[in-house]
């Protein structure tokens, strides 16, 4: 699933890639839209911290136009190399 031709399109944000935990910006965000404080929120250094932390600090070429999709706390983020962040909600199968 591409995030950003969903209907389900909730915000899309450009992160500050040069923070030292960029992923803790991922953790706001969703706070913002739950009204919650961060720090009622689940860490989400066990599930994309390094990999998004990759994704910014040692970036392919631009031309690869690499991103990262993940869930976290019920929203789909996928999370362009350029900090460019789409979070949509997340879509769960249909009971079988």
């Amino acid at each position: 699933m591409n995030t950003t031709d969903s209907d389900d399109v909730i915000i899309r944000r450009t992160l500050d890639t040069d923070q030292d935990a960029p992923a803790s910006q991922i953790v706001e965000l969703v706070a913002d839209l739950e009204g919650r404080e961060p720090t009622d929120l689940p860490p989400i250094y066990y599930n994309v911290d390094e990999l998004i932390a990759d994704l910014f600090s040692s970036p392919p070429r631009a031309e690869a136009e690499a991103s990262l999709e993940f869930t976290y706390e019920g929203y789909q983020f996928r999370v362009k190399q350029n900090g460019v962040t789409t979070v949509s909600n997340q879509t769960r199968p249909a009971p079988g």
